[in-house]
């Protein structure tokens, strides 16, 4: 894996019009129902984009929906730690159930229960459900408006089970812990896991790499940009970098999305708090490096009985 790579040649069009696309309505929201509507519009578009692609239009809502009573159900609960901690387990065995479809196709359900529970969002449950069906609506609408297409990657069914019962045992634990020992900021260990820990094999060592380099790279920039910029110069900075995530994302580079998403958020974070800046910075480096270990313990594991099960399989050729 390359260090750094350019982006996919011919993405620079579509990234503008998708950047147009995401930004105008979420802006929209943000003033017209607040910055927790607005968040939870724009990953809900996310789920409507990811899911629309490879699903035809009635499997499209059915998924959008479910997303719904995750995210309604995580505002509900706020910070009970039980509860999260079931609702994440609930979220990763769905997305191993939609893995067998293709992999990848309901990752952010889990995201979902995270973000609208202990994260940022902060919503009435219905409100919650209410903005996730709306969010996955216009994402869907984008999504064939720019004439987006994914691959179909099914996943086999014992590594999708294997993949989403251990990653939902031990997210779920994490979160159980972070919740209950008041852990600020914890849960970008079990964001760390869910998204660098992928369900198909032969992606997981990219990502995981990807992860961790992007992150301690993006967190030194991001570091040097609250510290040493003042606040317009870091807000510029951080647009760019979210053009450069979704130029990135347009190839699969996972390793420059996260370099690039990992400064664009600690920078709006903390905007022009040069003490927040560094205090959050420190704060996602250490749980990325301690969700990365879980996340390479968890691969090891995952591999070990892949490969017993390819021996099982080949004794009974």
């Amino acid at each position: 894996m390359a260090l750094f790579s350019r982006p996919q040649p011919g993405t620079l069009p579509t990234t503008l019009k998708l950047l147009v696309a995401l930004l105008v309505p979420s802006a929209l929201v943000s003033i017209l129902a607040g910055p927790s509507a607005g968040m939870g519009f724009g990953i809900a578009m996310g789920l409507g984009m990811a899911v629309s692609p490879i699903s035809k239009p009635r499997q499209t809502v059915v998924l959008v929906l479910i997303g719904a009573v995750l995210g309604a159900l995580a505002s509900y609960a706020v910070d009970t730690p039980w509860a999260i901690a079931v609702l994440l387990f609930v979220a990763a065995i769905l997305s191993a159930l939609t893995n067998q479809r293709s992999a990848g196709l309901l990752s952010l359900a889990p995201i979902l229960v995270i973000l609208f529970g202990p994260g940022p969002i902060n919503l009435v449950w219905w409100q919650a459900a209410v903005w996730i069906v709306i969010g996955g609506a216009v994402g869907a609408l984008i999504t064939k408006l720019l004439k987006f297409q994914a691959p179909v990657q099914p996943v086999a069914r014992a590594v999708a089970w294997e993949h989403g019962i251990v990653v939902g045992l031990l997210c779920a634990a994490a979160m159980y812990w972070t919740l209950s020992n008041n852990i600020p900021h914890g849960y970008w260990i079990a964001v760390t896991v869910l998204m660098a820990l992928r369900p198909l094999p032969n992606q997981r060592r990219d990502t995981l790499n990807g992860r961790i380099l992007g992150t301690l790279l993006g967190a030194v920039f991001a570091l040097l940009v609250v510290i040493f910029l003042p606040l317009w110069a870091g807000v510029i900075v951080a647009v760019l970098c979210l053009f450069v995530m979704v130029w990135y994302t347009m190839g699969g580079a996972y390793l420059m999305q996260t370099l690039a998403l990992t400064p664009m958020l600690l920078i709006f974070a903390s905007l022009g708090d040069a003490e927040r800046g560094v205090e959050l910075t420190l704060e996602r480096v250490m749980y990325t490096v301690v969700g990365f270990v879980v996340a390479v313990l968890i691969a090891l594991l995952l591999r070990r009985w892949e490969s017993r099960r390819e021996e099982r399989q080949a004794g009974m050729v």
